[in-house]
């Protein structure tokens, strides 16, 4: 007992019990694989979509011969799938998506608005040079974790104070559509005292008017990624917690020695330390500091159809994200006192929604998007990718003679009005855009609506390349 209180003395109470878990999960290991996997992604980038398809086919990869690019089933050596997350406190609606992706007409499932979690175990003959050595069947278990993008946005605040927070924002507002959209609510903290004593329910008042104004920039036209605080745009259960009274003090001056004790300004501060040091930091330490390998969703063509500032905007949002991240090699010491991420796949979704012929460009084109995070991943030897895919495929290939040429085009449902449409939905750059492709307006890609996913008998169409991420994300597991 002395000897665990001098422990905790040296180490701190959190970083013992990491070390209590990485050394649980080290003897599991012996006999077992885990893979802890970050989908990580903006909001409305398809996590929720990605999760549910993920979970569905390897439910019966074992059968169904859907994903002929990932070995283990292509050769046969998945034995079976079994579903663990009803164990789960929050399992993740699995039976809700796929009950809308499979009626007629389906639906996409609702947007994630709260933590779930999917644990699956799966069971795989070994190759056969291992068998003699470590038996037949191997167990691999996969925990996944779903939950709003809005919650991820809030990462990188770990690494500010209060101070430097409110600069950054200062910064983002002084940009349009932020700065005109805001003028209003800026100028009534021109008008407050900050320095005068705290006034709780003017801050509540405040604050519920920039949380007006964020959800504001995140829907149309502006379409925004960059908002914080996340919980502001989408609570969870903290729906009114005075923690969430919160908001970026832009104001022309400060105390150079800081807000005076008890004051507005001393208030504000105080509410954004807490809601850094107790909402986002244990979200951060029990979920994201301990997975292994991540995915990153990005909607590129979205991003496109909306402009240029909306398309700066999730540039800096993911790079901000990515530095959140604890990346380095897996090696066993620096697993067991600082884990660290060894494998990321960055996706570009909706592939479906472009013709096959462009699908290296989208794979280009989100490499240099976010060229400046893959490179300081690469730099810490983190492996890692590029790749467009489709989780659930929502159009078919068609083609069309136009002025005597034949021309690749999409059939599908469109998701604004349900109409069958078939059409060129154009072609993505392989450079970033310059100025003058804003101006013109060039890029205009249709958003379809899903088409019906079976509950049984899934084949290869039904999604692009999600096999292929199958494969790169834990290939060298199933030995």
């Amino acid at each position: 007992m002395a000897i665990g209180r001098k422990i905790k003395g040296w180490l701190g109470e959190e970083r013992v019990e990491a070390l209590r878990g990485r050394l649980h999960e080290i003897g599991e290991q012996t006999t077992e694989r885990h893979l802890r996997l970050a989908v990580t992604g903006l909001s409305q980038s398809g996590k929720t979509v990605f999760i549910t398809a993920l979970i569905h086919h390897l439910q019966q990869a074992h059968r169904s011969g859907s994903l002929p690019f990932f070995e283990v089933a292509a050769s046969e050596r998945l034995v079976s799938t079994r579903n663990l997350s009803a164990e789960s406190d929050n399992p993740f609606p699995l039976d809700e998506a796929l009950a809308g992706l499979s009626q007629e007409p389906p639906r996409w499932p609702e947007s994630t608005r709260g933590l779930s979690e999917v644990r699956l175990a799966l069971r795989y003959r070994r190759p056969a040079g291992l068998r003699r050595v470590l038996g037949e069947t191997g167990t691999l278990y996969l925990d996944v974790i779903d939950y709003p993008g809005e919650w991820l946005l809030d990462l990188p605040m770990l690494q500010l104070d209060f101070g430097q927070w409110c600069k950054q924002q200062s910064r983002l507002f002084a940009r349009e559509p932020r700065s005109s959209l805001s003028a209003q609510w800026r100028a009534r903290l021109q008008e407050v005292d900050w320095a005068a004593p705290a006034q709780p329910d003017l801050i509540r008042t405040l604050s519920l008017e920039f949380s007006g104004l964020l959800q504001q920039l995140r829907e149309d036209p502006y379409a925004l990624s960059l908002l914080q605080p996340g919980r502001l745009v989408l609570p969870g259960e903290e729906t009114d917690d005075e923690r969430l009274h919160l908001f970026p003090l832009l104001v022309d001056s400060w105390p150079e020695n800081g807000w005076p004790e008890g004051s507005n300004g001393a208030l504000l501060e105080q509410r954004y330390h807490r809601y850094r040091d107790e909402l986002v930091r244990p979200f951060y330490t029990k979920h994201f500091a301990r997975f292994d390998r991540q995915i990153v969703l990005v909607d590129c063509l979205k991003t496109l159809n909306r402009g240029e500032e909306c398309f700066r905007d999730m540039q800096a949002a993911l790079t901000d994200i990515l530095q959140s991240f604890n990346y380095g090699r897996s090696g066993f010491l620096r697993r067991l006192f600082s884990p660290r991420i060894d494998r990321v796949l960055f996706a570009s979704t909706k592939a479906d929604h472009v013709t096959s012929n462009q699908h290296h460009n989208l794979d280009r084109f989100l490499e240099l998007i976010i060229q400046d995070a893959q490179r300081d991943v690469r730099f810490e030897g983190i492996e890692t990718r590029c790749m467009a895919v489709a989780s659930v495929r929502s159009t078919e290939a068609a083609q069309a003679r136009v002025d005597g040429q034949q021309l690749s085009c999409l059939r599908g449902r469109r998701k604004s009005d349900g109409e069958e449409v078939a059409l060129f939905p154009g072609e993505v750059p392989v450079e970033l855009p310059e100025p003058s492709d804003w101006n013109e307006e060039r890029f205009r890609f249709v958003d379809f609506a899903p088409a019906r996913l079976p509950m049984n008998s899934l084949k290869a169409r039904h999604h692009i390349r999600l096999d292929q991420v199958l494969e790169y994300m834990m290939e060298d597991l199933f030995r």
